[in-house]
């Protein structure tokens, strides 16, 4: 009953014509194909794929034709969280399709499903590209962390790419959707995921820890082509609603500004295919725009981020400097840094006077072959 997405399909003309690429996810199973029953997060029973591949393939036939025009379809949510563990709500909007029985979680049985659409989606449209489900990957699980306590975290729901490409599902995606969040440290300018080692003052936004991981498993398993999209990114405070005071104060609101400018670097350092905010109001006080609405800061450098790097080549990472990290790009002919601060103030001294030295925001600040960095990220300009 095509009719009852009217709604969504005003939504995917609007985003058609103003230009803006769709990630569709299909998530739900109705009761009749339930493998779990009562589950609507959960999987899909086996024998009901047949009737899903179906589905898919008109789906895909409709919507990826004008004028919706859209390319990716995203196999469920987060697939990789525990059936029984995490949520109470079965109507979670979140995949619960983990089985911590199995040494991979559950991995084989989303590469069934995997196998039975990618060949009807493709008949329908070739052009169609089908993406592993937004992966959670809630902690590394070649170096789990450890607890308070001292117990060590059980992270092998992390392994449920590999159960997928163990059990051959390798040859049914075109890519892989996942979710990489930090969290507010609390002072300005840091951040961090302990789940996966990172910090401000380490390594950087946890994207750079979760793709090296999925990378690692796709080249072992023979897939170094498929493309990884880190389609929730963001730097979240707090509880659920990210009320507190910290989370509304100025410095986290200028740290969330920081961290769009680096992750989203990173993500272009990183090669992905796309590095997508969640989301404009956001969750745990990560939006882009506050309660009333207006833009935050993060608003502007999410902006000026998109313009300045916007057909940016990835050239290397910055060390030379101790104490400081970055990126180097070549933009049209101009080469362009950004540089900041893994722990106090550091005074650098640059290889050559730049064109011009910009904050996150766009803002022109000097051209001095010496500056002083802090954890504000800043851009570098050399004309060449």
């Amino acid at each position: 009953n095509w009719s009852v997405l009217a709604d969504l399909e005003l939504e995917l003309v609007s985003a058609s014509e103003q230009e803006i690429e769709v990630v569709l996810l299909v998530r739900s199973t109705p009761g009749r194909a339930q493998a779990v029953p009562g589950l609507t997060c959960g999987p899909i029973d086996s024998t009901a794929l047949p009737a899903f591949a179906d589905f898919m393939a008109e789906l895909v036939s409709i919507y990826s034709q004008a004028p919706y025009n859209v390319r990716y379809y995203e196999i469920w949510n987060e697939p990789d969280v525990l059936a029984d563990g995490r949520f109470i709500d079965p109507e979670s909007p979140f995949g619960c399709w983990g089985d911590r029985q199995e040494s991979f979680y559950g991995g084989g049985d989303y590469a069934e499903v995997l196998a039975a659409v990618y060949p009807q989606v493709k008949a329908a449209n070739p052009l169609a590209q089908i993406l592993v489900g937004g992966l959670l990957l809630d902690c590394d699980p070649v170096n789990p962390p450890t607890l308070p306590g001292g117990d060590v975290k059980d992270c092998s729901s992390a392994k449920y790419l590999e159960g997928i490409l163990q059990s051959g599902g390798g040859d049914y995606f075109d890519g892989i959707s996942f979710h990489a969040y930090d969290y507010y440290g609390g002072e300005l300018g840091q951040y961090g995921n302990s789940n996966w080692g990172s910090s401000s003052k380490l390594n950087g936004p946890v994207l750079h820890a979760k793709t090296r991981y999925l990378r690692s498993l796709l080249n072992r398993y023979g897939f170094p082509d498929r493309y990884l999209i880190n389609s929730e990114s963001g730097l979240i405070c707090g509880s659920t609603d990210g009320s507190e005071p910290v989370c509304q104060s100025a410095d986290f609101y200028l740290t969330k500004a920081y961290y769009a400018s680096v992750a989203y670097a990173g993500a272009i350092a990183e090669q992905l295919e796309a590095n997508i905010w969640y989301s404009l109001n956001g969750w745990r006080a990560s939006g882009l725009l506050d309660r009333d609405g207006q833009p935050q800061p993060v608003y502007d450098a999410f902006t000026f981020s998109a313009q300045e790097l916007r057909d940016a080549d990835y050239i290397s990472r910055i060390t030379q400097y101790p104490g400081v990290s970055g990126y180097e790009f070549n933009e049209s002919g101009k080469t362009i840094w950004l540089i900041w601060s893994t722990g106090g103030p550091v005074s650098v001294q640059l290889p050559e006077q730049p064109s011009a030295v910009l904050d996150v925001f766009g803002r022109f600040t000097s051209n001095n072959i010496v500056q002083q960095i802090s954890a504000e990220p800043i851009y570098i300009e050399w004309d060449r």
